[in-house]
């Protein structure tokens, strides 16, 4: 049940009195009162805005999380999770892979914190920090919108009250350049500042689960618990439910597989209701997916093809797109202003010698396909897996020689790779001849000359040094000289 923005602003009252020493009984008079009451009031309508998402599923309708939201489970946690303090007590990091609903649980236990009426949970997008922007000139900003009586000379004292905890949300969507300067900034605080507790959400391999102030709990899979519970969520007709359930029970191993995010199995439901057919494996959710967004209207309308803004072909609209994907995943950009969308797609059009009006087509980007959001007079991916996959759909229509380029570059300059790293998973499946010839083949290549192997000897072996312990059961196994790498089994 969501509560209203006046039982919030209720129970946000004592911790906002313990941050700021704003003493409400004896504030009733005068303007000061008014103020606080004001900011409490705007305080609990940001949270109650952060449960309002916009969904792949929904399209540009924003919809209240609680209408689709499955609890989510941690590994080595007993039981769903329903606000932070199940977890723990500390700073930590939330990883969770690609569709994997980490952005939604985020929100998700930003509301929670709020209803508990204990501490002031602020929510904050990494993605949205500005160039040369440190995070806490992002961080006061925000708390200045959500709360109209804090100022700058605020932030220590807030962070040192206990009443204040952060939920800074996709830290893999950080450019690679700015992550070891915002690692140290989060790392000061967690030093700084006893009291305050900061949770962040990640993909696997972030940078930031290296940190010893933090400690990693990674969000479970879907079991066929979850999968049901789901399509309960997303299919209102009992009939369609059952017939869903039935087509994930009767899937091939691989998408059983697969079908282990909230992404998965909500692609698996609009491609499945749309035609009737049991993709085969992850790369057939999306090479559908551009269709089926096209056409989702239009099932209701027999004979009718829904006319797109930009007056060009489907298949000319998707190539925009998936230049638009790899234009801005080179330029770090998974969040742009409108100008810069303009600017993207006058650029793919010229490249693609397509005519046709760029205001025209990021109204189909956003509207009809449904894969940019439009937030105020920002655009961003439904999801960051969207540009990707998207991205790599751009490079299988290359050349051979442009796909040899791409691959030599991911090699050589390790920046390109981290950015794209998700993009060759794509392009593995689905590029496979240039996959291997390309990237495969040199990075094998490169290790056995690195390390000398040959039939019978190679350098590794060489400098290998095992030494038995007291239980036959431990060994140590250290690579002498190279110092290669050290570890013990």
């Amino acid at each position: 049940m969501v509560v209203t923005a006046a039982v919030l602003a209720t129970l946000l009252k004592d911790p906002l009195t313990k941050a700021f020493g704003w003493t409400f009984t004896e504030a009733l008079k005068g303007t000061h009162s008014k103020k606080i009451e004001k900011a409490l009031q705007t305080l609990s309508e940001r949270i109650l805005d952060i449960v309002k998402v916009k969904t792949i599923y929904k399209g540009d309708d924003s919809i209240d999380l609680h209408e689709f939201y499955v609890a989510t489970k941690i590994d080595n946690i007993q039981g769903s999770v329903d606000n932070i303090l199940n977890i723990s007590n500390k700073s930590i990091v939330l990883e969770g892979t690609v569709g994997q609903g980490k952005s939604i649980f985020m929100r998700y236990l930003t509301y929670q914190e709020a209803t508990k009426g204990q501490r002031v949970p602020i929510f904050f997008e990494l993605r949205r920090l500005e160039d040369n922007q440190s995070l806490k000139a992002a961080i006061n900003n925000k708390i200045k919108n959500w709360i109209p009586l804090f100022n700058d000379d605020d932030f220590e004292k807030f962070a040192n009250s206990g009443s204040l905890v952060l939920f800074l949300d996709g830290f893999d969507e950080v450019p690679y350049e700015k992550v070891s300067m915002l690692i140290n900034e989060i790392e000061g605080w967690c030093e700084r500042y006893e009291g305050l507790q900061i949770i962040i959400s990640s993909r696997p391999e972030a940078d930031i689960q290296k940190s010893n102030r933090f400690r990693v709990f990674k969000l479970s899979s879907y079991g066929s618990y979850e999968q049901g519970k789901l399509v309960d969520k997303l299919v209102a007709e009992e009939e369609s439910r059952s017939l869903l359930k039935k087509a994930i029970e009767d899937s091939t191993t691989e998408i059983q597989n697969l079908l282990t995010t909230p992404l998965m199995v909500t692609l698996f439901v609009m491609n499945y209701r749309s035609n009737l057919e049991i993709p085969t494996n992850q790369s057939e959710f999306y090479k559908e997916l551009f269709s089926v967004l096209i056409s989702r209207h239009d099932k209701t309308k027999p004979g009718y093809k829904r006319p797109l803004n930009s007056g060009i072909s489907e298949t000319d609209l998707q190539k925009n797109f998936e230049h638009f994907c790899f234009i801005t995943n080179n330029d770090n950009k998974i969040l742009l202003t409108y100008a810069e969308s303009i600017n993207v797609i006058e650029t793919c059009l010229e490249k693609q010698n397509i005519k046709a009006n760029p205001i025209d087509v990021l109204e189909d980007f956003s509207k009809v396909v449904c894969l940019l959001l439009k937030d105020g007079l920002e655009y961003s991916f439904i999801h960051k897996s969207i540009q990707e996959y998207f991205y790599s759909s751009f490079i299988l229509r290359k050349s051979e020689k442009a796909k040899e380029k791409f691959y030599t570059k991911c090699i050589a300059n390790h920046t390109i790779y981290s950015q794209v790293r998700n993009i060759i998973n794509f392009l593995k499946r689905n590029d496979t001849y240039s996959y291997n010839k390309y990237y495969k083949k040199i990075i094998l290549s490169d290790y056995i000359n690195c390390y000398q192997i040959l039939d019978n000897s190679n350098l590794i072996l060489d400098n290998i040094y095992i030494r038995i312990g007291d239980n036959d059961n431990e060994a140590t196994v250290v690579l002498n000289n190279m110092g290669r790498f050290k570890s013990s089994l």
